[in-house]
């Protein structure tokens, strides 16, 4: 099953505890669906489809307890989906007039007299707006599995409904933007954060918690992998410099013998010679007394200054 499957079984199950959130969530649903038909004046047929069984289940359940309506559930495979079988809840003629007064959807001066936007009544209260953006993601919106991205979006056909899912959004101080992508109008959101405040609103709590732990895998994955690529580069690093070093000790060994260096330097050279693998800190243990990492590294940097010179033609004394 895939992430937004999961997700979208999930909030199917979340209880509407109230007759204002059902409301707002079948006109969500209704508008996310595409779900009204007109049939002449005051004249409509009301149904919701979908590929989830439990969702359009979840919409004969809340007519039925909420507006004593019950509706006809049918399955329906035609080529048109692919051959795939989607499910249909019909909402009886007679009744669809009533619930779309219910859900403020009806404008006299409207097309096919119904309201362009949503009347701003359906969510003035949080737990509605929570209703109304559930609505919208079990018919129009679908999640990426965070193991590959942070993504959600809501895929519309209307730039007045995805400006409204937008607004509300905002209302939860969630940041959205609105995408035009083949005749769709999206609304989408980044990031793991925003995600996960999304489905927490939804109500999709298991989600939530399988995403935190999939964020914590990625986070610590992502620290190992950058703590191991800094001790690679930091030892492909010293690899150089140590080869740079040895070069510069053999050169002044060819130019003029290491028996002409002061005696500080020559037992550092032949150390480090002899050591090429070994850490700046276990060539100054090697040496007698013993000696820290900034006096080798200043010694070892006395030997190059030395080297550089006698390939100018300096003569060395």
């Amino acid at each position: 099953m895939s992430f937004a499957s999961q997700a979208r079984g999930e909030i199917a199950h979340v209880e509407c505890v109230g007759a204002c959130c059902a409301r707002s969530e079948l006109c969500a649903a209704l508008l996310s669906s595409g779900g009204i038909s007109y049939h002449g004046p005051e004249k409509y047929r009301l149904s919701l489809t979908s590929s989830d069984a439990t969702v359009v289940r979840r919409y004969f359940t809340l007519a039925k307890r909420f507006y004593d309506v019950t509706g006809e559930l049918r399955v329906v495979k035609t080529p048109q989906f692919s051959g795939t079988t989607r499910y249909r809840l019909l909402l009886p003629q007679d009744q669809s007039l009533r619930l779309l007064k219910e859900m403020k959807l009806l404008d006299p001066d409207g097309l096919f007299g119904l309201r362009n936007k949503p009347s701003s009544r359906l969510f003035s209260r949080d737990c509605c707006r929570a209703a109304f953006l559930r609505g919208a993601f079990l018919f129009s919106g679908t999640v990426t599995n965070p193991e590959k991205d942070y993504h959600m979006e809501f895929s519309v056909s209307d730039r007045v409904f995805a400006e409204t899912l937008l607004e509300i959004l905002n209302k939860f101080e969630i940041c959205a933007k609105i995408a035009c992508r083949k005749e769709k109008e999206v609304v989408y959101l980044k990031g793991s954060e925003s995600i996960s405040d999304v489905l927490t609103i939804l109500g999709a709590h298991q989600c939530v918690l399988e995403m935190e732990n999939i964020r914590i895998t990625k986070d610590l994955r992502n620290q190992v992998n950058r703590q191991m690529n800094c001790d690679n580069s930091n030892i492909n690093r010293s690899m150089l410099t140590a080869e740079r070093q040895i070069a510069d000790i053999r050169y002044i060994d060819e130019e003029i013998g290491l028996d002409k260096l002061p005696k500080t330097l020559r037992e550092i050279a032949e150390v480090r010679v002899a050591n090429p693998e070994t850490s700046l800190s276990g060539i100054g243990e090697m040496l007698t007394p013993s000696l820290g990492k900034s006096g080798v590294n200043s010694r070892l940097r006395r030997l190059t200054e030395i080297a550089n010179r006698l390939r100018s033609g300096e003569e060395i004394e």
